[in-house]
């Protein structure tokens, strides 16, 4: 009973920032139909934005974390401005975008290295308690995270589910022809769309860069399970993506409490293969 627990919760608090991510991307995917590995980048430009506020700056970090996920936001609509809105508009194929999202993410990491260096970089932790919870311990910091992560993630599952907004949204994702005949902006709504996947993606290279450390290549090494999971929860479905990131940090968990992490990240692979080898050819 002692190991389910341990399990649970260590899963979910180490699938935190995989939550945010996953329901982020799949945004994206849902409106506008490719794989951006682009994506990736956001994840670590809102740690460094963080990082930026907090240590350079001195804020605190809690209060480095609402500006830092909208700077990120903001850079966010920028890629979709001046690169994919361009690209889309051009007709220019989703295999195509893909590999434009491969370059666009070069550009951002390097670029981010020529700027601040690739030497690591640590956020200043706030005063830390600890606290135990049904015989398993924890720290304030990750406590506050997993309230600020569900909280977020409540937000956007009720924005995108339950809002005119969503439906606008979702009609746009769904059939973009009819949509615009309705009334629907797509341009307006695809700015809101990417503000709110890139906030996402700062807010998880946020809360994965203040319990490990935060360098150029965190996003790019989140982007492969990122999509992993979005594909498992259904790609396009934020419900899906949160059951799918919780999920595979429960299953990461249990399998890393017995033996090395290491094999907890094959099993994820075997069981990604596993599901859409189950799910068969899809029919057009």
């Amino acid at each position: 009973m002692s190991f389910i627990i341990d399990a649970v919760f260590i899963g979910v608090l180490q699938a935190s920032p995989l939550i945010l991510a996953a329901m982020g991307f799949t945004l994206i995917y849902y409106l506008n139909g490719f794989i951006n590995f682009g994506y990736g980048e956001g994840i670590t430009y809102g740690a460094y934005f963080a990082s930026l506020l907090n240590v350079s700056l001195g804020l605190s970090f809690y209060i480095s974390i609402i500006p830092a996920a909208i700077m990120t936001g903001a850079v966010s609509v920028l890629t979709y401005l001046y690169v994919f809105r361009p690209a889309i508009q051009r007709g220019v194929k989703p295999s195509e975008l893909i590999i434009l999202s491969v370059g666009l993410s070069f550009v951002l990491r390097y670029g981010l290295i020529l700027m601040v260096g690739a030497e690591n970089v640590f956020l200043d932790e706030p005063p830390i308690a600890f606290f135990t919870f049904a015989g398993t311990g924890a720290t304030s910091l990750q406590f506050i995270a997993l309230i600020l992560v569900f909280t977020f993630a409540f937000n956007l599952y009720w924005l995108i589910y339950k809002t005119g907004f969503g439906e606008k949204v979702r009609g746009l994702a769904d059939n973009p022809e009819l949509a615009q005949v309705s009334g629907i902006d797509p341009h307006r709504i695809s700015i809101y769309v990417w503000f709110i996947a890139g906030c996402a993606a700062g807010l998880a290279g946020i809360f994965q860069g203040v319990f490990a450390l935060v360098n150029p290549l965190m996003g790019w090494n989140l982007i492969l399970i990122t999509v992993m999971v979005s594909i498992i929860g259904g790609v396009g479905s934020v419900r899906g993506a949160l059951i799918a990131a919780i999920v595979a940090g429960i299953l990461t968990s249990a399998i890393t409490l017995i033996t090395k992490p290491l094999y907890a990240e094959v099993a994820l692979l075997m069981a990604f293969i596993l599901i859409l080898w189950q799910r068969g050819p899809r029919v057009a």
